[in-house]
């Protein structure tokens, strides 16, 4: 860009690199977002995994780390386990002889010194074993059959053997023919167990000596389940499949339109009427009664639907006190169509001023000259009206119509604020199944809950793919229908 003769404000270049930028840019935040919500929407994102990658990366970083270490210390880890091997055979072997004392020994040659050897020996052995399963430097605890069973063997020790034993004999000197049938009933089968679980154990060490890659396997495993669980997963088209399950979205979908038709029709003909009445000359202080209607429109939408709730709140807002004291219940919160009507209200309070705004714009761009004639040839307010002004004003009501039903189909903070798009009933809708749902959830507050509450975000984004491809056939339908039909030189 030249600024004097031979000078320019910014190289060719740089002007051309900064235009790529701005343009990538846009097209980043403006395309990602869609494709990222378009692929959330075929996966099974919930509040676990939506953004899960720093975790994920750092049980990964986990994973490698462990299989490194078990890789390298393969040598030490296997002669740890032939040692645990060697301590379990002689425990079996105590626990034998211990078997055998109290299936064979009389009270005369009982020996309790003989059975608290055997006692310390047992403990003792365990103790060492049990050290190295659990420690961090072997990891056998993971594998399957040793962590488990070991656990199991010194609870039936501890408890069942030792225990029995020290109820049975306590401090007693003597040892009776009575105390020696009741060590055989009651002593004797869990030393059969814990030979059992001792026996598991030991396949399970040799298990880990012929194939060490299980050990590694099995100790990854949990990294490996977690990060799986904290994942998304391409899920394909059960998203879609679950909207359409049950009655709850198929309902809501009805419901949406039911809305649309019956809202449009109502805030199309206030602001229509409010703005032919104040276009009229013979109104007293139009313009402030135009400005003064303007103002729901210029409210946050929050404070007004916040504002219509309180007033409409059954046994406490003005509106609900003055229909029961005249015999009309109204209660937004326990009926379904009185909850609607009260959407259809609401809906008609904020979007009527743009109709109306619209409307007189369109009045407004009226040639005088016709009106006047027509006055001069007779023709009443009627023919006036019906004759001049209505096709006159028809395309842009037409369109502020349009635009006011799209905006309809994504009803949302009205149903929110009201009441969350209740009340909640069991529903059943068509063929679909029986369910239990918020029978005036609309189809954008549909996906709320289901991104906000149930914290199911592939179901949500599911359901906002299915929203924006029923405004889409409804673009294309205005389009195609009304808009080429009604355009100059239009079919």
């Amino acid at each position: 860009m030249a600024r004097g003769k031979g000078t320019t404000l910014y190289p060719w270049h740089v002007a051309f690199l900064l235009i790529m930028l701005s343009l990538a840019m846009y097209l980043f935040f403006s395309l990602w977002p869609i494709a990222y919500s378009i692929y959330i929407a075929f996966t099974d994102a919930n509040n676990f995994n939506i953004a899960s990658e720093p975790r994920i990366r750092e049980l990964m970083s986990q994973r490698a780390m462990v299989s490194s270490y078990l890789q390298a210390n393969k040598e030490n880890i296997l002669k740890q386990v032939y040692q645990v091997d060697t301590y379990l055979d002689e425990v079996s072997s105590y626990l034998r002889e211990l078997r055998k004392i109290i299936l064979q020994s009389t009270p005369q040659n009982f020996s309790i010194a003989r059975i608290s050897e055997l006692r310390n020996n047992v403990d003792s052995r365990l103790t060492y074993v049990t050290s190295i399963i659990s420690s961090n430097t072997t990891y056998l605890y993971y594998f399957p059959g040793i962590g488990g069973e070991m656990t199991r063997v010194i609870t039936i020790v501890d408890e069942g053997i030792w225990g029995d034993i020290d109820r049975t004999l306590g401090f007693k000197l003597v040892v009776t023919q009575e105390d020696l049938a009741q060590l055989r009933n009651t002593t004797i089968p869990k030393i059969d167990k814990a030979l059992d679980s001792i026996q598991k154990i030991q396949l399970s060490l040799k298990q880990v000596e012929s194939n060490y890659q299980s050990l590694i396997s099995s100790v990854t495993r949990g990294l490996d389940e977690e990060i799986d669980r904290i994942s998304m997963h391409f899920v394909g088209l059960n998203n879609f499949e679950q909207l359409f399950s049950d009655s709850r979205f198929p309902y809501s979908i009805f419901k949406t339109l039911l809305f649309v038709l019956t809202s449009v029709p109502i805030k199309v003909a206030v602001g229509v009427s409010l703005a032919y009445i104040f276009s009229s000359p013979l109104i007293y202080g139009r313009r402030v009664m135009r400005a003064a209607l303007l103002v729901p429109w210029a409210l946050p939408v929050l404070l007004s639907v916040t504002t219509w709730r309180m007033f409409m709140a059954p046994n406490m807002g003005p509106l609900a006190l003055y229909l029961n004291s005249i015999g009309i219940d109204l209660n937004i919160y326990n009926r379904e169509w009185d909850a609607f009507l009260a959407y259809n209200i609401v809906e008609m309070w904020l979007a009527y001023p743009f109709i109306m705004t619209v409307t007189m714009a369109a009045i407004s761009s009226i040639p005088k000259e016709l009106l006047e004639s027509a006055l001069v040839d007779g023709a009443s307010a009627w023919e006036r009206f019906k004759q001049i002004m209505l096709p006159l004003t028809a395309r842009p009501i037409l369109f502020a119509s349009i635009l006011t039903a799209g905006a309809s189909l994504q009803a949302f903070m009205v149903p929110l604020l009201l009441n969350n798009g209740g009340p909640t009933k069991e529903l059943q809708f068509l063929w679909f199944s029986r369910t239990t749902s918020a029978v005036n959830e609309m189809m954008v507050l549909f996906g709320y809950n289901r991104a906000y509450l149930d914290q199911q975000y592939g179901l949500s984004a599911a359901a906002y793919l299915v929203v924006v491809l029923i405004l889409l056939l409804y673009a294309i339908a205005w389009y195609f229908l009304i808009y080429k039909r009604t355009a100059p030189g239009g079919v």
